[in-house]
């Protein structure tokens, strides 16, 4: 069973400065919820139960707050139905599942994932990165979790991209079956695909720690971690809409295309966006 989720919220969201100088990256709004809802949102769609939020002490007290029920807002709204009607989806969630916080004590996101380690219980759980958004008809997480199902593997989600928009490094080398061998740069031999925040790992990625180098500001990778277990950790592509939070042009593009998808907003916005242009 996999109803376990590490969800990756490192950072002070330098790159969206100066609002990030008071509200953490991923509480910022996506249309009309924080951005780390809609993470939360994906995991509970796929079967998750619990949540373990790796954190900082910057970002924990607003996160465990949206996350925890509001008896005096409740309250409140309990005369106004069509108030209370908002929150019916986020009370969902949050009734539904459970919650914790660890601190990030080793630098990088392999490093983030193994400060969670002693919270995790199953063999197998889900790696989301609190910086990728990813919208599909069928949730990203559900997707990886079926795959599992199929075959025992791990499995990192990839994006196929044009080579203009491939990042300079981190690019995959996948070979003939899917797995994934290495990591190079966007003129080397490679598949046009990327790494993107969502894998299914298990729990084995916790013993090679003293294998792994360090990186550039001390920091230790998840995806070169990943390359230590050849033939076991499989390339999936998925077709979907990404978003990367931690920088402005993204994060406005999933606010718009969150937007859109509001029957009540959808041609407003479209009329106002055409007016701009």
């Amino acid at each position: 069973m996999i109803d376990e989720a590490v969800i990756l919220l490192g950072g002070m969201g330098t790159r969206l400065l100066p609002l990030t100088k008071t509200i953490p990256k991923e509480m910022l709004p996506i249309y009309d919820v924080p951005a780390i809802f809609l993470l939360v949102e994906e995991a509970y769609l796929s079967g998750i139960k619990k949540i373990i939020f790796v954190i900082t002490k910057y970002n924990k007290k607003i996160i465990e707050n949206f996350f925890s029920d509001n008896n005096y807002l409740n309250n409140f709204l309990k005369d106004k139905p069509d108030k209370q009607q908002l929150l019916n989806r986020i009370n969902n969630v949050i009734n539904n599942m459970k919650f914790k916080y660890v601190y990030q004590t080793i630098k990088g996101t392999y490093g983030a994932l193994y400060s969670a380690k002693e919270y995790i219980k199953n063999d197998n759980f889900v790696i989301m990165y609190g910086d990728d958004l990813i919208d599909s008809n069928i949730p990203l997480t559900k997707i990886l979790i079926e795959n599992y199902k199929k075959k025992n593997n791990m499995y990192v989600a990839i994006k196929e991209e044009n080579i203009d928009l491939l990042p300079s490094g981190g690019v995959v080398k996948l070979d003939k079956k899917n797995n994934i061998i290495n990591l190079v740069k966007k003129d080397s031999d490679h598949s046009s695909c990327i790494i993107l925040g969502r894998m299914l790992l298990n729990k084995k990625v916790f013993t090679i720690k003293n294998k792994l180098t360090m990186r550039k500001n001390n920091e230790y990778y998840l995806p070169h971690a990943l390359l230590l277990f050849p033939n076991e950790v499989k390339g999936l592509k998925y077709n979907g809409n990404y978003f990367n939070l931690g920088e402005k042009t993204g994060y406005i593009k999933a606010s718009i295309n969150y937007a859109i998808k509001n029957n009540d907003e959808k041609n407003n916005l479209i009329k106002y966006i055409k007016e701009v242009i």
